[in-house]
């Protein structure tokens, strides 16, 4: 409405209601239109069948029906021509190849394709490998494409020479495979030689939702993403590119009338938990239903977005969601014998991670097969036809040596003809199974540790962690972290880097160096495992890693855990409280007079499949790529639209308003694109975009930067405010601070530093060096310096340093000469090695100089830092093979050596620096005396008098603040300039892979030496029948006949091995909330507390806690 061309006039009669209706019924029957009327929201119902213990069917058709209804979901056919019609596909990877990283400098191959470190390029990656836009095309010498026509690898060249990256779904293995097996398939009948065939990848994930603050409004939608679009885009909210394919509903409360009313008693809870199996399962068969399965096995012919006919072949890639969802959807029992969704792994073998006997179990993998398709149908016509109870011992005995359920999955009815095992669809999750999970167990027993050690450790813990500096996504911390509340994912990814300094000597020097170490190893795992672009050595490091997590785990609940009795922290037994009085105030039994229960003691516990799933994140890495593309966070992100969408509703049956709301959404989207096109082809009136009437777009067009905000290109290699006004005479400004030692030859420095930038021969002790005129004898001032540089996945980002927040700068350590780096290879000092410089940066200047011998010319700018140097402490080298971050101090002011104060040219400056004060080390006045100017900013505004005039001793390099600083340190990044020897200290630990022997050291004798096959009582899983006969033979039992089976026998003990429910059901897992209530994707999980998952459609056989399941496995 600002727009110059805008008249009132046109919107007089605007009618909003009328005009979403008539958004509503517009469609395009044009050919290659994505507004085809065939895409569009379908309401539609599903009937689940209602068994009953004790009666008895002729057959499972024959038993009573109920009608779900309020199921809405739109035709995956429609979605994936609608996606391939759009524009933006001239911009996907529709043939997959394998992409080569040539690192610089390899005396091997001196072509183009390996990437400068300081020219970055405007697509990601694009320096690596050019991309083949057809099957007929071929690869560029970097990257191999495996859409050759004939579709096999025995007439193609060796591989190219280099490293493979993986770094998109489109050069994945699995894509490849896809593709692979798709081209060695003969080609439709009819098709012209000219038509290209390609794989359409299509990622799925599912996530309840809370829509409002307050309230039980929550909505459970199924998002469907192409793999062959970048990731970069995906995972962008504002890119609009999840497709909605369905909201699924709860099964609604009249159930257990409508079951009443058929039977004449109330349904089970375990045929509750049966009917919301069936009930998602019935809704997926929605959604491949035939009109699917033709495309997924003859393949759609589209006109796609880029003006290119091809036919398409949907392959499903990944399955995204929580833990209790994947168990949902892969028909598992939750938590139960064999937790995991991808191996037949015992709960009880899962402490055992990262030994021999672990990768063996893990091998065994889970199989859409006929011994599955056996135990199902088997105790689903006992279920139907005999009236079996589902809590039956012989329902158990089929089921649960695989933690299986009675309920068919949809993709194996539908997908397993074709060669497709559903189980290899549920990936693991970062964000929720060890940002959320592992990390969140650990760091929780660590507060319980705490506690039990006594004195002020809490209160120490807490006070340490509010002085962390914050840092990119390192946000400052709340005041109280030990109480953990409102603490999203992302707050436990940030303490997870930053919390070896707060933890430092907060328990015995044995007990410390166990925890430091965890928290290295899990720290470097965790940088390894969320690197944007990987290579296969860093997927090999990543697997060294987990088994040193393991390693370290076990030690800690051996020794460490072992030394404390841990109990509930304060938060954990109010929220119990909490819930025992929702659970009193639900049934109506409330015990008059009794006493408020003791907080229970709380054992150390990681037989938990998150920690179980710490392994499998180099196979999954292997097949599918990156962690990003497959982590909920995506899922999680798209819910911030579902949620505006909510409030234009009238709260009343949203799901279909908000259906409505999305599609009128991408249609005007899909308009607006075409205006925009249209416009792009006029001549422009007024203002171009971005130079508008208002002061700040003046600024922008300008490049005069007032406030501070950064308005410069991203080539350009740093970024100061041109503005002059905030100045003051140099030799007055020094006398005013006279006596501060931070002014102790200031104007000698700065003359030397800025004559050793302008003339290259200063230091030539024949050469004359020239006068230095400085324009009016002034200095300027600025707040903010923001440097730009390449990351390591070879894209543009930025720094910004500013004195008081964000101080610390880190640059490239001067070269050493030929003789030091000869004695480096002896006994070097850690300093020798370290690859760079550290500095705090006390002020931004800049002076106008004339140039050297021509003072009459116009005068240049020069910028420059004025910096305090930190150096490395040698006494404690950091890196892996210690175990610890590297340490650094202030060089102390007087000391003979290096001086404490000097200048730096910003173009040298590499990224910003987070440091972290060494808290178990205090504060000193020893470094330097008192100095108001170089104590500035928010370490020193709220100080003790005590403590006025001190800096910290020493400050921790934190080398895991994101996953470009780690790879600075550790090597192997795409985007940075090759160190050479000095990464070897952070390397050489990584390079000789620590096998399992040395792993093994501390497990039992018998499993150390073990070598041969390892039986089922050792957790591999069940053997696998042939034939139902087989099965039957397993229940020696029925020997009285089948009609036994008809009555519910005697449950087994609970806590029992083989149950599924043996954990406390009154202690839900907050991480297994299916919900968020914030519109960020790392929503605060801990409020699952006090809710309840039967709102998100689980039964409460899925609410329980895997850490509370049972107590720390004996080793």
């Amino acid at each position: 409405m600002q727009e110059p061309g805008f008249n009132t006039a046109d919107v007089a009669r605007f009618d909003a209601a009328r005009e979403g209706r008539r958004l509503d019924t517009y469609v395009e029957d044009t050919e290659g239109s994505p507004l085809s009327a065939r895409d569009g929201w379908i309401h539609g119902a599903v009937n689940i069948k209602l068994p009953k213990e004790g009666i008895r069917y002729a057959s499972e058709a024959d038993a009573p029906t109920f009608k779900v209804e309020g199921v809405y979901y739109r035709s995956l056919t429609a979605v994936i021509q609608n996606a391939y019609q759009q524009p933006c596909v001239k911009d996907w990877d529709i043939i997959p190849f394998k992409l080569y990283w040539i690192p610089p400098g390899d005396s091997s191959d001196s072509r183009s394709d390996s990437v400068a470190s300081r020219s970055p390029s405007p697509f990601p990656l694009a320096a690596l490998a050019s991309q083949s836009s057809s099957s007929a095309s071929t690869s560029a010498a970097s990257s191999a494409s495996s859409s050759s026509s004939s579709g096999s690898s025995s007439g193609r060249a060796s591989s190219p020479p280099g490293i493979r990256v993986r770094s998109e779904t489109y050069n994945s293995d699995a894509m490849l495979a896809d593709d692979a097996e798709m081209r060695l398939r003969p080609r439709e009948a009819g098709d012209p030689d000219d038509l290209e065939y390609g794989i359409a990848p299509l990622s799925i994930f599912t996530d309840s939702a809370h829509l409002a603050n307050f309230g039980t409004a929550s909505l459970w939608p199924g998002y469907g993403y192409c793999g062959s679009q970048s990731k970069y885009t995906r995972g962008m909210p504002t890119a609009f590119a999840a497709h909605h394919l369905l909201y699924i509903p709860s099964l609604p409360t009249v159930i257990q009338d409508i079951y009443i009313e058929i039977y004449g008693v109330p349904a089970t809870a375990e045929i509750l938990t049966f009917l919301k199996r069936e009930l998602m399962q019935e809704i997926w068969l929605l959604l491949l239903d035939d009109a699917f399965m033709f495309i997924y096995v003859h393949g759609l012919v589209l006109l796609c977005g880029d003006e290119i006919r091809r036919r398409l072949f949907v392959r499903f890639n990944i399955h995204a969601a929580d833990y209790p969802e994947k168990i949902l959807q892969a028909c598992l029992k939750y938590f139960a014998k064999c937790p995991c969704p991808r191996c037949k792994i015992n709960k009880d073998k899962i402490i055992e991670m990262g030994t021999r006997n672990d990768l063996y179990r893990r091998n065994h993998v889970r199989i859409d097969n006929d011994d599955l398709h056996y135990r199902i149908n088997l105790t689903r016509r006992w279920m139907f036809e005999e009236g079996v109870s589902l809590k039956s011992v012989y329902m158990k005995r089929v089921l649960d040596p695989l933690s299986l359920t009675p309920t068919r999955n949809t993709f194996s009815i539908r997908l397993r003809e074709h060669g497709f095992n559903f189980y290899s669809l549920y990936v693991p999750d970062l964000m929720h199974e060890i940002e959320l999970g592992v990390w969140k167990s650990i760091f929780s027993h660590l507060l319980r540790i705490l506690y039990a050690a006594g004195g002020d450790a809490i209160q120490e813990l807490n006070r340490r962690f509010r002085q962390i500096p914050t840092f990119g996504r390192i946000r400052r911390f709340s005041d109280n972290i030990a109480d953990q509340r409102k603490l999203a994912a992302r707050d436990y990814e940030n303490s997870l880097r930053t919390s070896m300094a707060p933890v430092e000597a907060l328990l015995e020097p044995e007990d410390d160096k166990i925890v430091l170490d965890l928290i290295y190893d899990l720290n470097y795992w965790h940088c390894t495992g969320k690197l944007r672009v990987i290579t296969n050595p860093q997927i090999g490091t990543l697997e060294t890693r987990a088994i040193m997590v393991g390693q370290d785990v076990r030690i800690f609940g051996k020794v460490t855990c072992a030394k404390y009795v841990t109990i509930d922290l304060p938060k954990e037994a109010a929220a119990r409280g909490r819930r025992k009085a929702a659970l009193s105030q639900k049934t109506g039994k409330v015990a008059a007079g009794k006493q408020v229960e003791a907080r229970r003691r709380r054992p150390f516990n990681m037989n938990t499949y998150k920690f179980h799933a710490l392994r499998d994140y180099p196979a999954n890495i292997r097949l599918h790529a990156t962690t990003d593309i497959w982590s909920t966070q995506t899922g999680e992100l798209e819910h911030r639209h579902v949620k505006r969408f909510y409030a234009r509703t009238n709260k009343h049956k949203h799901e279909y308003q908000i259906a409505q709301h999305t599609r009128r959404a991408e249609k005007m989207r899909i308009i607006k694109v075409r205006a925009e096109g249209e416009a792009e082809e006029l001549p422009q009136a007024g203002p171009a975009a971005g130079e508008g009437g208002t002061a700040r777009g003046q600024a922008a067009a300008s490049g005069d930067n007032t406030d501070g905000m950064a308005f410069a290109s991203p080539w350009d290699r740093y970024h100061i405010a041109k503005s002059q006004r905030d100045s003051h005479d140099m030799t007055a400004w020094v006398c005013e601070h006279e006596g501060d030692p931070a002014f102790k030859d200031f104007i000698p420095r700065l003359r030397a530093h800025l004559l050793s930038r302008l003339d290259p021969h200063v230091d030539d002790p024949n050469h004359t060096v020239p006068a230095l005129y400085i324009a009016g004898n002034r200095i300027y001032h600025h707040r903010v310096f923001r440097v730009n540089y390449t990351t390591y996945d070879v894209r543009r980002a930025q720094d910004s340093v500013n004195p008081r927040t964000h101080p610390h700068i880190m640059l490239l350590s001067p070269p050493s000469d030929e003789s030091d780096s000869e004695s480096c290879a002896g006994g070097s000092t850690a300093a020798d090695e370290h690859p760079y410089l550290y500095a705090r940066v006390i002020d931004v200047l800049h002076v106008n100089v004339y140039p050297l011998g021509s003072p009459s010319s116009p005068p240049q700018r020069v910028d420059v830092l004025w910096v305090r140097w930190l150096a490395l402490d040698p006494s404690a080298p950091g890196g892996p093979a210690t175990k610890r971050y590297p340490r650094v101090e202030f060089v102390r002011d007087g000391a003979s050596g290096d001086p404490a104060f000097g200048f730096v040219d910003p173009a040298d400056v590499l990224r910003g620096a987070h440091l972290m004060p060494v808290f178990a080390q205090k504060r000193t006045k020893d470094l330097l005396g008192p100095s108001p100017a170089a104590r500035v900013g928010q370490e020193y505004s709220d100080l003790r008098a005590d403590d006025e005039d001190t800096d910290f001793r020493y400050y921790y390099v934190n080398i895991f603040a994101d996953r470009d600083i780690f790879l600075r340190y550790h090597g192997g990044g795409i985007g940075h300039v090759s160190l050479g020897r000095h990464h070897r200290g952070y390397t050489a630990d990584d390079s000789a892979a620590h096998d399992d022997t040395a792993v093994l050291q501390e497990e039992p004798a018998d499993e150390a030496e073990h070598t041969g096959t390892v039986d089922v009582a050792d957790g591999a899983g069940p053997a696998e029948v042939s034939n139902e006969a087989d099965l039957l033979a397993m229940l020696p039992d029925l020997g009285a006949g089948i009609g036994a089976l008809r009555f519910p026998t005697e449950d087994e003990a609970p806590g029992s091995e083989d149950g599924d429910d043996e954990r406390d059901e009154n202690d839900p897992d907050p991480d297994n909330d299916l919900s968020d209530e914030d519109d960020d994707p790392y929503s605060d999980e801990d409020d699952a507390l006090d809710g309840d998952l039967a709102e998100d459609g689980l039964a409460d056989g899925f609410a329980g806690d895997e850490f509370d399941g049972e107590g720390f496995a004996p080793l």
